[in-house]
């Protein structure tokens, strides 16, 4: 979320740090020997900063009271190098329009620079800079498909510095895990069953939310292009892994690092996964010499797949003709020598890859990396359309068949379909998130004056509290009292037209407004409406403006289940046979996998 600006103020000078020996610097393993030429590297570096260090020391300084300031917003971890570049920058005889220049770095969540720039921003509270340095390319291709970021974000070519990034566990995880100590591909973030690591295991993949962190975005990407959004398998397995993983801050810095190797510690002994930058790794061992964790270069498989890196362009956002040229000075001072060995002094990789040094204990320079293909402009929107309206919260009216159809074998020996329902709704409703609200009718035939069905419980939020229990614990408690009734019939049609008519009348534009019915699909209530006649209403009802999906499952064989596969594509929705309560989870994700498609353009499952 976009915050308060905050002008970066360097704690440690350059030369400091390097007396300290807390930072350290990362190889980019092409082939590069570790060892003399790292040595070499060093002595080369060392002199050409003091050289320039130099430089920057006996320049003189030739601004008056107004000099023409170009603020530019950069990434955290980038802002101690960014602000050295700029003493440089001020320490020269920059002009502009006749005006004196100097360059002002303030250190700014990348998101939230990105929605000043693009207009998306809820409030003035964080203007737009003169130019900024991002973490990653991609927020450039997210800003640039609004009409006013594609004015604002002039790419300049240039690229600051790079960081590929790395699928990292605390090393007391990675030792539970013994597949971790090999190649790790991305399919390791995959929940079990899924091709991810067995449930025994018990990794949790703390993905880093991709509308806030350029690494989880370049993940989502690369798990995209793993499963595919295309078919509604496809659909399904990336629904699983988005749903699976545990949306969370970005572990970016050491300070936040620390705090995610705190999970494998005792008492919680957990096993967490994340995805961080090489250069946050390389922070984080060189604060905890003797104890790195274990980090590893994602790789495949196929071309298509491989690691990602962060690589900071620099972008000028001013429409104002004399800032623009300023912030193109600027620009220049960022290609040069000082600022490739600045940032590889800070543990990132120069434009060109070149790297500093490599911690010797760690084992990185014994791994190999292949870089993945950069990632499109309408990949990455694409990735965060998926993501938001998979991470929604869901809007949702349950219709519960309690009709003496529901008193029929389901086909598994010994379980009546009223069982199996019991069981298929127990397991549902513990895969809704606290995010969602519900509510729940139940039907049969005149059960509620001369109305086929009654509410039980009103929709709203799972967590919210009705009574002394919770909604979530209400809805439980019901199910598992819920009985068909002897002799009656199911007036289904009319049961489902009510529930789709309320949902759309009372339909929420911020979650995925729903009708799930579980039925035996049997509809043989006297007088209840015809099935053309309740397709056609719902043809007439469905807005795709404000759609309302309607999901029926149909329990048992006895239904006509093609008639309730027509029903539920007129509500924009689908319908799905579950002849055993354990496929609950398969079907809870290919509706959920729905959402990834626009103006009901899934079709049938």
């Amino acid at each position: 979320m976009p915050g308060a600006s905050r002008p970066y103020k360097p704690r440690i000078s350059v030369n400091q740090r390097a007396r300290k020996g807390r930072v350290s610097r990362r190889g980019r393993e092409r082939h590069v020997r570790v060892g003399l030429l790292i040595a070499i590297a060093i002595g080369i570096a060392s002199v050409l900063m003091a050289g320039l260090a130099a430089q920057a020391v006996v320049a003189r300084s030739t601004c008056d009271n107004h000099p023409l300031t170009v603020n530019v917003a950069v990434s955290d971890e980038i802002a101690p190098a960014a602000a050295s570049v700029a003493q440089l920058f001020n320490r020269q005889d920059h002009q502009a329009a006749g005006q004196c220049v100097e360059a002002k770095i303030t250190a700014e969540d990348p998101a939230g620079v990105a929605a000043a720039i693009d207009g998306t921003a809820s409030n003035e509270s964080l203007p737009a800079p003169d130019a900024w340095i991002p973490d990653s390319s991609l927020w450039i291709n997210v800003v640039r498909t609004l009409p006013l970021g594609a004015e604002r974000a002039q790419p300049t070519g240039i690229t600051v510095a790079r960081s590929p990034l790395m699928i990292v566990m605390p090393s007391a995880a990675a030792a539970q895990i013994p597949g971790f100590n090999n190649s790790v591909g991305w399919s390791f973030l995959l929940p079990p069953g899924a091709g991810g690591p067995t449930s025994s295991q018990q990794v949790r993949v703390d993905l880093p939310d991709p509308t806030q962190s350029a690494a989880g975005l370049a993940t989502l990407i690369e798990m995209s292009r793993l499963l595919g959004n295309g078919t509604a398998a496809a659909r399904t397995s990336l629904t699983t892994f988005v749903r699976s993983a545990q949306p969370s801050a970005q572990f970016g810095s050491e300070t936040s690092l620390a705090a995610f190797v705190t999970l494998a510690n005792p008492p919680l002994n957990a096993h967490p996964v994340t995805v961080t930058s090489e250069q946050a790794v390389l922070s984080y061992d060189a604060a905890h010499p003797g104890q790195p964790l274990a980090a590893r270069y994602p790789t495949g498989p196929g071309a298509a797949l491989g690691t990602p890196e962060l690589d900071y362009p620099y972008v000028v956002t001013s429409t104002d003709p004399t800032e623009v040229t300023a912030a193109h000075q600027f620009g220049q001072l960022l290609q040069q020598d000082y600022t490739a060995a600045l940032v590889r002094h800070y543990g990132f990789r120069s434009a060109d890859g070149i790297t500093g040094t490599l911690p010797a204990g760690d084992g990185l320079a014994q791994q190999t990396m292949q870089l993945a293909p950069l990632a499109t402009p309408s990949e990455a929107q694409t990735a965060l359309s998926v993501w938001t309206r998979l991470q929604s919260g869901s809007r949702d009216l349950a219709l519960m068949d309690t009709s003496s159809s529901m008193l029929m074998p389901s086909g598994v020996p010994g379980v009546t379909l009223e069982q199996e329902l019991t069981r298929t709704a127990t397991l549902g409703l513990a895969l809704f998130p606290d995010s969602t609200q519900i509510g729940m009718w139940d039907f049969a035939d005149h059960l509620n004056g001369s109305l086929p069905y009654r509410q039980l419980v009103p929709v709203g939020p799972l967590p919210g509290e009705m009574g002394l229990i919770t909604r979530r614990q209400q809805l439980q408690q019901i199910n598992m009292s819920l009985h068909p009734l002897a002799n009656t019939q199911a007036a289904l049609n009319q049961t489902i037209l009510a529930a789709y008519q309320q949902m759309a009348a009372t339909y929420e534009a911020n979650y995925t407004n729903a009708v799930i019915v579980m039925t035996a699909g049997v509809d043989n209530a006297p007088g209840d409406i015809p099935v053309a006649t309740l397709i056609s209403k719902l043809h007439a009802l469905y807005n795709p403006n404000r759609p309302v999906e309607l999901i029926i499952i149909m329990l048992g064989s006895k239904g006509n289940f093609p008639a309730l596969q027509r029903i539920a594509a007129a509500g924009g929705g689908a319908a799905y046979p579950v002849t055993d309560p354990t496929q609950v989870g398969r079907v809870f994700f290919e509706a959920t996998a729905r959402r990834i498609c626009q103006n009901n353009s899934c079709g049938t499952p």
